[in-house]
């Protein structure tokens, strides 16, 4: 069975909630890097992906108003707020996922791939002892798969 440390990426590029978007897009250009490991004090705090980028790009989804009686009702109004707040970020703090999902170098592959699937992430952050030794991104699973 093969094993996360077989294919994970060991290069990471880990940044600070505090840097900006900016930047960070350079970042991840210049180290060909599909996503990226936020950490604070040391210890891993969120995951930004360039789908975080793309999504500053988008359209926003406006709220839909329902008209009940002589009022107007929003709804999606959660959603639109998270989108504008995602668009307008300054900063890598406003655009990750916090609370990432991690593995650790002796997962299957098979369970890191099933998740990455079913919850639509792209990336996946390696943990060994607290500290961070790589990540899983659709890359390295294609390289696994080409491999096989």
């Amino acid at each position: 069975m093969q094993k996360v440390a077989d294919v994970m990426d060991r290069d990471v590029l880990l940044v600070s909630p505090d840097l900006g978007v900016r930047e960070l897009a350079r970042r991840m250009l210049d180290h060909d890097a599909d996503g990226a490991c936020v950490v604070e004090n040391g210890k891993l705090v969120g995951v930004v992906t360039s789908m975080d980028l793309v999504f500053r790009e988008k359209k926003v989804h406006l709220p839909t108003m329902v008209a009940v009686l002589d009022a107007l009702i929003p709804l999606g109004i959660e959603r639109a707020r998270k989108e504008i707040e995602k668009v307008a970020a300054a900063d890598v703090r406003h655009i990750m996922t916090g609370e990432p999902y991690a593995v650790r170098p002796d997962a299957p592959v098979r369970e890191v791939a099933t998740h990455m699937v079913e919850e639509h992430h792209g990336y996946v952050p390696v943990v060994d002892d607290g500290a961070i030794v790589g990540a899983v991104s659709r890359r390295a699973m294609l390289r696994a798969t080409a491999g096989r």
